[in-house]
């Protein structure tokens, strides 16, 4: 049985097990999907179709490269590269010429310092006062006007919940619009959905196109959410259609 599922939210690996689950764990049921977006990590093997319609790229999943032989060294090689003659007071300065090196550095940087011209202090710039300082301030106001364009709402009104609910909606009703738009689209989409036994809507998103299927082609059923569809399921075996 070939189960369509619809998606505009990035769906994980795991979730694909979730639904085989929900959908009571037949193994006939052979899942295809196409989404807006890619998915978290690869699915290779979890799905039989993954179809982004969407911006992004799908993951690959990458093999990290052999590490050479040649290049994986022992203690023994590295004990070896070592000259045996070679004592530990000859690899590192006497603490007492390290001290006097570090003193003289010293010395040296505070002299430079010392001898280097320091900048004049800035000349403050006098504040405006009496008409020009009533200009200045109707000036500010009128950038300030001008670069909010209009949108001069206070902070408690665009953070509304009923502004909130708006802009919410509309950018969903955008995102579902050019989902079914990439469907319907999309030759290769169509004909997976139409080789289909059941189309599941999983989001908000894919809703509008869900229904626009289920208008087009009445013979198979489109419903919205794994429990509906896992009663769908149920229906189409308990009729011989599975």
């Amino acid at each position: 049985m070939k189960v369509v599922l619809l998606s505009t939210r990035q769906l994980s690996p795991a979730y694909f097990d979730t639904v085989r689950a929900d959908l009571g764990g037949r193994p006939d049921v052979g899942l295809d999907v196409v989404a807006w977006v890619p998915p978290a990590g690869p699915v290779d093997g979890l799905v039989e179709g993954f179809t982004l319609i969407g911006p992004g790229e799908m993951p690959v999943e990458t093999v990290p490269p052999a590490v050479p032989a040649d290049s994986v060294s022992t203690p023994a090689a590295d004990a070896e590269a070592v000259p045996a003659d070679v004592s530990e007071a000859a690899k590192a300065p006497a603490p007492e010429a390290a001290t006097d090196t570090e003193a003289a550095a010293e010395s040296v940087a505070d002299t430079e310092a010392a001898s280097e011209p320091k900048p004049a202090p800035a000349s403050a710039k006098p504040r405006p006062t009496g008409s020009k300082h009533v200009v200045k301030a109707a000036h500010w106001r009128y950038r300030q006007l001008r670069r909010a364009g209009g949108k001069v709402l206070p902070k408690s009104i665009k953070k509304a919940a009923p502004i909130r609910k708006l802009t919410a909606n509309r950018r969903g009703n955008e995102l579902s619009k050019n989902y079914w738009t990439r469907v319907q689209g999309r030759p290769d989409v169509m004909k997976v959905v139409e080789q289909a036994d059941l189309v599941i809507a999983l989001d908000a998103g894919s809703i509008w196109a869900g229904w626009q299927l289920g208008q087009r082609r009445t013979d198979t059923p489109v419903v919205l959410g794994l429990p509906a569809a896992r009663r769908e399921l149920d229906r189409l075996v308990g009729a011989g259609n599975g």
